[in-house]
């Protein structure tokens, strides 16, 4: 049996879109977090990008929970650093760690390492 054209290249393309799709640089999970009982920020699948800074909420977050496949730094300030010499805080999958006393709150992450393969439920 013969394929037309348009059928062949259907064929061929579609398993490597359906692989790029599969292969992409999220990690796969939400970052939730808290400050105070009035006030919450959910954070879903957030990008994997080498040096990229994610921000939380301009009131920072006091509680944070990470529930994506990959670790995360947690930074006092809103640029991934840390201002008046604050400690950044390492949060592993699967975590959930609060403010280190005398600091201020949560105001931005970076992420760590490499995405997985397949989303974390």
């Amino acid at each position: 049996m013969r394929l037309s054209r348009p059928l062949a290249a259907l064929c061929t393309i579609a398993p490597l879109v359906l692989a790029a799709s599969a292969c992409s640089d999220s990690s796969g999970g939400l970052i939730r977090g808290t400050n105070g009982p009035h006030f919450s920020q959910t954070i879903a699948n957030p990008p994997q990008i080498e040096g990229a800074c994610h921000r939380f909420a301009r009131r920072g977050l006091s509680n944070v929970t990470n529930t994506t496949g990959i670790d995360i730094v947690l930074h006092t300030g809103m640029n991934c650093d840390n201002p008046g010499g604050a400690s950044s805080a390492y949060l592993g999958t699967t975590i959930s760690i609060g403010t280190i006393p005398g600091q201020g709150p949560w105001h931005s992450f970076t992420t760590v390492g490499q995405a997985p393969p397949v989303p974390v439920n």
